[in-house]
């Protein structure tokens, strides 16, 4: 593995080396031949400047009074330089082998300056017998065109001053790519180990070994806690797995009991044929209930399915309005009962929930007070904002529920002491919490000071 790696991070090095290398050499010339051009016309300007007074005088003496200029600037950069009057005659150079009064109205970049406009490129030179870099500029004195100043370099220096900066480059990328090699070495080895650890946990893991952990205490920081991540998810996938065997068996159990008793009203109501209607009708009827009971009980198995497997998308949903919605549902069913309902709560409180998750909760919360909460009582729901989370309690003045039937009232198929009597398939605190969780937010049951259960659920607020 380690050999694979080195071999890995060196073929990328390499390859990233080439990629970029490459064009950027022909970006770097590129770059580097534009700016010695451009390096040259500004000194071409420069030279115009100082030819300007020279073209405009009329003696000789003053006409020579460029030529310092000339050759402290041919000097300095090596270039030949050719100032010409208004026709193309030679009036100054640093050419020796060049004759004062020479005719170059014929070269292409000196005519192209005498019409005021700057000229670059290269060209053969028949007098030189090479190709020459040059730049001819205009000597402009208002809207006149007095002369022009011509800088010429050998193709081949301005060739090899490219080369040379594009050596360094390469150099600079060689030097990279051993820096990369010996990096790919050091990092083969110190990260195949680690990895090479957590491989085998990994085969562990697929084999069904929960308990695999991987040594997360060596290797690059990154490698550790790849390590402590796969250890956290082995230890989630066993307690998963382990709550999926204990929900199985919950179910089976929990289904078993109504399915028995639709078996025996129905074996009930075939004794009865034929003999006793009313003994059929009420046995049809009772089976009828255990229907509705099962299905209600599988649907509610079904929707915490649903929440535990899938990822949980949150929406923005008024809490306050959404409590005074349910009461407004549930006020007619409780003045049956001859429980009164109220609500605190505030103008607005917005939260996040998964959607349509707050409804269901309320609607639990509402539910199981009023399955325990005495005849003239009152089940009171007060909403708050506190400290960026929106709280919303249900409470009840039932007969409550022990410290220790509060840890265990959101387990599934729960049922507490005084809800043994009504109808329900023990899942509905289960959703509740799950629905919570999968809000961002978490749901308990508080003993009430006035007696009774306060059913909470704090959620984000938005």
């Amino acid at each position: 593995m380690r050999l694979r790696l080195t071999a890995g991070f060196a073929g990328v090095a390499i390859l990233i080396l080439t990629i970029f290398s490459l064009p950027m050499t022909r970006f770097v010339a590129t770059v580097e031949r534009e700016r010695m051009v451009t390096e040259l016309q500004r000194d071409a300007f420069i030279l115009a400047g100082h030819a300007k007074e020279t073209l405009t005088a009329d003696t000789g003496t003053q006409l020579r009074a460029i030529q310092p200029y000339i050759d402290a600037y041919g000097k300095v950069s090596d270039a030949r330089v050719v100032v010409t009057n208004s026709v193309g005659r030679v009036i100054a150079s640093n050419d020796s082998t060049l004759v004062v009064g020479s005719d170059f109205s014929n070269r292409p970049e000196i005519a192209a300056a005498l019409r005021g406009a700057p000229a670059t490129g290269e060209r053969q030179s028949a007098t030189l017998g090479q190709v020459l870099e040059y730049v001819a500029v205009p000597v402009l004195s208002g809207d006149d065109t007095l002369g022009a100043v011509r800088l010429t370099h050998p193709k081949s220096h301005v060739d090899e001053q490219v080369r040379n900066r594009v050596y360094g480059i390469l150099g600079a990328g060689l030097i990279s790519l051993v820096a990369a090699l010996v990096v790919a070495v050091l990092l083969g080895t110190t990260i195949s180990r680690p990895i090479e650890r957590l491989r085998r946990a990994t085969d562990k893991l697929g084999r069904g070994d929960f308990d695999a952990r991987a040594s997360d205490d060596s290797g690059p920081r990154e490698v550790r806690e790849l390590a402590r991540s796969f250890n956290a998810m082995s230890g989630r996938l066993g307690l998963m797995v382990e709550n999926q065997r204990h929900f199985a068996g919950s179910v089976s159990h929990q289904l078993r009991t109504p399915l028995t008793a639709l078996r025996l009203r129905l074996e009930q109501a075939e004794s009865s044929l034929g003999r006793d209607e009313a003994a059929v009708a009420e046995a049809l009827e009772a089976s009828r209930s255990e229907t509705d009971r099962l299905q209600d009980m599988i649907e509610q198995l079904l929707a915490l399915t649903r929440l535990e497997g899938s990822a949980a998308k949150t929406v923005e949903v008024d809490a306050a309005r959404m409590v005074r919605d349910r009461i407004e549902m549930w006020e007619p069913l409780a003045g049956e009962q001859g429980i009164t309902m109220t609500v605190d709560a505030p103008v607005s409180a917005r939260c996040a929930v998964v959607e349509g998750g707050l409804e269901q909760i309320i609607d639990n919360y509402i539910d199981n007070a009023m399955s325990v909460a005495p005849r003239g009582s009152e089940i009171s729901i007060v909403v708050v904002n506190d400290d960026g989370h929106v709280q919303v309690d249900v409470c009840d003045r039932g007969p409550g529920l022990t410290d220790e039937q509060r840890d265990y009232a959101f387990d599934r198929f729960w049922r507490g002491p005084a809800s043994t009597a009504v109808s329900g398939s023990g899942l509905g605190l289960a959703i509740v919490r799950q629905l919570a969780v999968a809000s961002g937010g978490e749901a308990e049951l508080l003993g009430n000071p006035g007696g009774g259960i306060r059913a909470r659920v704090r959620l984000v607020a938005r």
